[in-house]
This record gives structure tokens, sequence and C-alpha cells, in this order.
């Protein structure tokens, strides 16, 4: 039954995505897919989320915090503030609420893009089928890059969690997931401002 169901979901994906997993390099077509995924959590998230009340909570809360600022060091200021805080905390609530509600809806194909992606570009994936001298190594970032994202880190955290499969060796180089996590990051920001997305 399970496997029958994961059958019908990579049967599914391929067909969606297969024809460009098959003719570009794994960075391109991971960037597509990130595209992809971030446009639907986008217009999710404009279609569910009233913009012009996050507009609101964030003036509002922005404004507190310079006001809390400036009184920080007058003791009879900051007692009058008490009240506006209690109210500021509120608001902050109803604001994370409203950011939470379309990962209601996101999250489930989030996962399983991640799995998907997995099942294409990881050790004896699809990808690694159609080429057997592949390492791995999706894309080589400049090295300043690297440092600055913390690419040594992350291989080391991933060695604690991927045991076996490709050995990623150079600290300038990024698998699957840290290109779409990279992508997906990227797009996501340009697609929030290009939607007006608080």
């Amino acid at each position: 039954m399970f496997e029958s169901i994961t059958n019908v979901f990579y049967s599914t994906l391929d067909a969606i995505f297969m024809p460009i997993i098959k003719i570009l390099h794994p960075a391109l077509a991971i960037l597509i897919i990130a595209i992809i995924v971030s446009l639907i959590i986008n217009i999710a998230t404009k279609l569910l989320v009233d913009q012009k009340r996050v507009a609101e909570l964030k003036k509002e809360i922005q404004e507190f915090q310079v006001k809390f600022k400036k009184m920080s060091k007058n003791p009879e200021m900051m007692e009058k503030l008490q009240e506006e805080q209690q109210r500021i905390m509120q608001l902050n609530a109803e604001l994370m609420k409203m950011s939470f509600k379309p990962m209601i809806y996101t999250w489930l194909p989030i996962i399983l893009i991640f799995i998907y992606l997995r099942h294409v570009y990881g050790f004896g994936g699809i990808y690694h089928e159609l080429n057997p001298n592949w390492n791995g190594v999706v894309v080589y970032l400049p090295v300043i890059l690297s440092k600055i994202l913390f690419v040594n880190f992350w291989h080391w955290l991933g060695s604690i969690f991927y045991k076996g499969g490709f050995k990623i060796v150079s600290n300038t180089a990024l698998g699957w997931l840290g290109w779409y996590i990279l992508c997906s990051f990227a797009t996501s920001t340009v697609l929030r401002k290009i939607l007006g997305i608080k």
C-alpha cells in the first residue's frame, strides 16, 4: 500500500520535473524547482494573510520599539510604557499567528519536495544512475561566499546525519540540499518583494 503511494508520488513528480532534470545541470534544475516552490508558497501567503494588517502591526511594533529604546533610561517613563507593552505583546502574538497560517498549507509540499529531490539527486538516485561518475557536487561557490555561509559547518553537520554515499570534501562545494536551501532563500526574498508581501 505505502509502496504504491510512493510510486505514484515519484512518477507524478517525474512527469513534471524529469524533462528539466535530464537536460539541465543539477544547479539550474534545482534553481527552477526552488523558484516554482517559492512561487507557490508566496502566492499562498499573499492570499491567506491580510497584508494591510501585517503592515499596520509591523509599523506599530516598530514605533513602540523606537519609543522603548528612547525611554529605557528613564524609570518614570518606563512605568507608563508597561501598559502599552502588554498591548504590543498581543500585537506580536497576532502577527505570529498570521505568519503561521500559510505554513499550515505549505509545510507538506515543502517536505515532499525535499523527499523528491533526495530521490533524484541523492546517492544512488535517478541523476546518479544516469551519471554514475557524478560525485554529488551541484555547485562550487566562491571561497568568500562559502565562508560567509559556513559551508564547512554544514558539511560537518551533514556528516553526522547522513552516513555513506557521496563524500563531498571541498569546502566550497554544495550538494543538492545546500543548493536548494540557498536558492529557496534567494528566490523567496525576491518574490516577496515582487508580490508585495510584508
